[in-house]
């Protein structure tokens, strides 16, 4: 027997994630009734039924996530310019400013719709179903967002030496029973699900760069938490994005070798058939001299190799790369059959 489950508030989206992760699945349909729906209230002079370029950003950032989360489960990537205009416009979120006020509302409900409309013939019901439901909790979770914060106080705590500055981290109200139990559950499903476990990183970035543009307010309310202004500014210290490692194997031509560098043996390479150029790094005890051989090789003749390459990558760009391997193939264009 069928039975649709109908999540209506954060509550009954633990209770699903709960129930996938026993590994009761979902016998009937999932439905979204008024969740997930994010409400921000900040205090202070400049905030008036107005917004500032520093919120405007927070929630270009809050956009900029939901983008990638659908790159991410679509495409398997984070890349953003892998979507359509069409699905860029379907998955725009829509900020209401509440007249004579500083409180501001995004309801994702229509948004998540929308993404399981578009991913349903890629994704199984049931996978399709957690995805929405773990998406909601990430992005807006009230959860989600004092995990953040906890984190974030930790490392704080560990950096500041001022005891001033501690005194003020330590005013902060840590996680209830119920939210650390909620927080163990994401933490299970992020872990189960390789796409969420994305999704989860790119939220974190996204929770710090809107934390900064908060941090302008007086004092600023986001899924329920409060924090001041000035513990916000605080928490925001040396939060840097992280990168994320991504293989970028495939056909490259060499355009120049450097092995001047005893430690290091450095290649500049462009992917075939693309303007997009790199500088990877090739330590000695990775690749033996014969390999060595062919990347010099590739550079002389200007012909093209196969490289296993690991990056780093930021915002969609390239921090770092290590080539891990090296083949003397031709692309598939070139292979006569």
């Amino acid at each position: 027997m069928t039975q649709d489950i109908t999540i209506k508030n954060e509550a009954d989206a633990f209770a699903a994630i709960q129930q996938y992760l026993d590994g009761g699945g979902f016998k009937g349909e999932v439905k979204l009734a008024g969740w997930p729906k994010l409400t921000i209230r900040l205090v202070g002079e400049k905030f008036d039924a107005t917004i500032t370029p520093p919120v405007m950003k927070s929630f270009l950032e809050l956009q900029n996530l939901v983008y990638k989360s659908y790159a991410i489960a679509q495409y398997d990537t984070d890349d953003t310019r892998k979507l359509s205009k069409e699905e860029r416009d379907e998955l725009e979120i829509q900020v209401k400013v509440e007249e004579g006020s500083s409180i501001f509302e995004v309801d994702f409900q229509g948004v998540l719709e929308k993404f399981a409309e578009k991913a349903v013939e890629t994704m199984p019901p049931e996978i399709l179903a957690i995805t929405i439901i773990g998406l909601g909790v990430l992005w807006v979770g009230k959860t989600s967002y004092s995990s953040y914060l906890d984190h974030r106080k930790e490392i704080r705590m560990a950096e500041v030496k001022s005891e001033e500055q501690r005194e003020m981290l330590n005013t902060m109200q840590l996680n209830s029973k119920e939210e650390t139990k909620r927080a163990e559950l994401l933490t299970r499903l992020v872990v189960n699900q390789p796409s969420l476990e994305a999704v989860s990183r790119q939220a974190y970035d996204a929770k710090t760069e809107m934390l900064k543009g908060f941090a302008t307010a007086d004092e600023a309310t986001v899924a329920g938490v409060t924090t001041s202004g000035e513990v916000a500014s605080e928490l925001v210290v040396n939060a840097r994005r992280k990168a994320i490692e991504k293989r970028l194997d495939g056909f490259y031509r060499v355009i120049r070798v450097d092995s001047s560098d005893p430690d290091a043996f450095k290649v500049k390479i462009r992917r075939n058939r693309t303007n997009v150029e790199l500088e990877a790094i090739l330590q000695d005890e990775s690749l033996d001299a014969e390999k060595k051989e062919v990347l010099q090789y590739a550079e002389w003749e200007r012909t093209t190799v196969y490289l296993n390459i690991n990056a780093k990558v930021l915002d969609d760009v390239i921090k770092s790369a290590v080539i891990l391997g090296v083949e003397r193939r031709d692309p598939p264009e070139l292979v006569k059959i």
